[in-house]
């Protein structure tokens, strides 16, 4: 993970996904992510992929924050209640933490130790699917590292939309040009 999250900040910088005036946006495609991890284990299916993305959206909010996501990687683990063998129960707490996320980015308030309580618990989802937090961030960073895809003006683009390849260097001239 912590050689991992290095190479997800890059790919985010270089898309344009990292602006902090993009925060609450990004916070509320963190809660679209969460929604499709909801789906799938009410499906009883496997989660790698939502896990992942959720991951990724955990980690360009907390580059826009210029939080240590790897210090969060280190909160030590200790969950002895029962109720967390129950995925619904887990699922319910991360609902809960990502509330606290989202409304402390709303407040522009310090959002690092919920972060980090968020990343336990996403830990203990991808344990009950067999699952590492790894496998989950390398699955997905794997199907969007080289997707042709950037965020402008807060819209993400794919190379198939019409704006794509403006966009692109709009970006570009704004970044030989930064002064302008």
């Amino acid at each position: 993970m912590k050689n991992l999250i290095p190479r997800v900040i890059q790919w985010a910088e270089e898309s344009n996904f990292v602006n902090p005036a993009d925060i609450q946006s990004e916070t509320l495609m963190m809660i679209s992510k969460f929604g499709k991890i909801s789906d799938v284990i009410v499906k009883s299916k496997s989660d790698s992929d939502e896990i992942g993305d959720c991951l990724i959206s955990l980690i360009i909010i907390c580059r826009m924050r210029n939080i240590s996501l790897v210090e969060c990687l280190d909160y030590p683990l200790k969950v002895k209640d029962e109720r967390f063998k129950n995925p619904f129960y887990v699922l319910v707490i991360i609902l809960s933490s990502i509330g606290k996320v989202s409304e402390r980015v709303g407040k522009d308030k310090e959002i690092k130790k919920e972060v980090c309580y968020l990343i336990i618990y996403l830990t203990i989802l991808a344990a009950l699917q067999n699952l590492t937090l790894l496998e989950c961030l390398e699955y997905s960073f794997k199907n969007i590292q080289n997707k042709k895809i950037i965020k402008f003006n807060g819209v993400i683009l794919t190379d198939s939309d019409e704006d794509y390849h403006i966009a692109l260097k709009v970006l570009q001239q704004r970044k030989d040009n930064p002064n302008n």
